[in-house]
């Protein structure tokens, strides 16, 4: 027992050692938190030192530029004194007290001072001077005005376009102008025909302006170009006459050889296109020549010598052959001639194989199957009035009151 009681007040013992040894401790323990404490306080207060001499740094700043920029320039400012060693009155090294001169007039207007002298001043920049803008109304450069009108010529109907160009819409007057149309060609693609050109408006027009070769793809020529020129609309409402156009030299040439006929075959025959009340009968060659040539219209013609009779036509194509004819063409449509292979035979039909029967004139019959490079011969019924194009043929015969062709070139 006795044992076991001293082990336990050894343990209380220690127990007491240990606490007594923490209670010894506290007063270190404090002296180390005051010395944190201070640290910390230390500090803060060198932040806000800091922090209040910046501010004081901003605010000197502000107050000397508020100095530079504000400064009222009338005020003369004082001159630093000038120390001098012989002054027998001292009090005249110190700085005179200033004061702001008033040099205003009561309306407003400055004089100069007795005896002062003013620095000299640049000269003000001139800046040029610039015309009243209207932002109600603002001025347009550089533009395009448009007149617009549907016409009727030869059967079909055009749309005309005029345009005037304005160097300011306030301008009175356009400088320049032209006219032109829209049309689909014979090659199915829409092209535009210049019409007419007027450099100003009291200059002589100028038409046609697109070349031969394009008015041709529309279906006109120079002549009848001027026609349709004549009615195109103008803003200043003029109308002109299709003599009343220029050309330049060169065009005139052309349209000198467009109205010439340039092109004479004998033993072949412009087939179709033949003007109303042709033939015209009983005259010679030469009369069929000088009526084509004063008629507009008449662009080709063939002349049956073994009857004497004159067909003028409206166009020509398709040429074909024909011992009693004399074919003849103005320059115009030289370049659309072409040349057939068809050999024809009157009262002769020919066997092969038909891949149409339509119901024609002869004429049509003939330049359907010159046309189309199937067909390589043709039958025409005259009673009945009907076309039968072959894309075969094996033999012909004798048939009364059939008219045939056949191309040499068939296979």
């Amino acid at each position: 027992m006795v044992d076991v009681l001293v082990r336990h007040n050894t343990k209380l013992l220690e127990q007491a050692i240990d606490l007594q040894i923490k209670r010894s401790a506290i007063p270190t323990l404090q002296a180390e938190a005051a010395a944190h404490d201070k640290i910390a306080r230390a500090n803060a207060f060198r932040r806000m030192a800091s922090g209040a001499a910046i501010a004081m740094a901003a605010v000197g700043i502000g107050v000397g530029v508020w100095l530079v920029f504000d400064r009222d320039p009338t005020v003369i400012q004082p001159e630093p004194p000038v120390a001098q060693t012989d002054s027998p009155n001292p009090k005249e090294n110190e700085p005179k007290e200033t004061k702001k001169s008033d040099d205003r007039l009561s309306g407003g207007d400055t004089i100069a001072e007795k005896d002062k002298t003013d620095k000299p001043k640049s000269p003000p920049i001139e800046q040029p001077t610039l015309p009243p803008a209207d932002p109600a109304n603002p001025d347009t450069f550089d533009f395009v005005k448009f007149a617009y009108r549907q016409v009727t010529y030869a059967g079909s109907t055009w749309q005309l376009e005029s345009g005037h160009h304005f160097d300011s819409e306030k301008d009175p007057t356009w400088n320049t102008a032209w006219c032109y149309t829209r049309r689909q060609a014979n090659t199915g693609v829409d092209v535009q025909v210049s019409l007419a050109n007027r450099p100003s408006p009291t200059s002589k027009p100028q038409a046609p302006v697109s070349s031969i070769e394009t008015l041709s793809s529309v279906g006109l020529d120079d002549n009848s170009a001027r026609e349709l020129a004549s009615r195109c609309p103008w803003l200043d409402e003029v109308s002109f006459a299709p003599s009343d156009f220029e050309m330049d030299n060169k065009r005139k040439e052309a349209a000198v050889a467009a109205e010439e006929l340039s092109v004479q075959q004998d033993g072949w025959d412009a087939i179709g296109n033949d003007l109303p009340g042709m033939p015209a009968w009983n005259v010679t060659l030469e009369q069929c020549q000088t009526q084509c040539e004063a008629d507009r219209r008449c662009l080709a013609l063939t002349y049956d010598k073994k009857h004497a009779a004159c067909f003028m036509k409206s166009n020509g194509s398709i040429l074909v052959r024909s011992p009693d004819a004399v074919m003849a063409a103005k320059g115009a449509i030289k370049a659309n001639l072409q040349y057939s292979s068809l050999v024809f035979g009157k009262d002769t039909v020919v066997v092969g194989g038909a891949y149409a029967n339509v119901r024609s004139g002869y004429a049509d019959c003939v330049l359907a199957c010159a046309a189309d490079q199937r067909c390589l011969g043709f039958n025409f019924d005259g009673p009945n009035k009907m076309c039968a194009m072959l894309d075969t043929v094996t033999s012909s015969s004798p048939f009364r009151g059939v008219t045939s062709g056949v191309k040499e070139t068939r296979s």
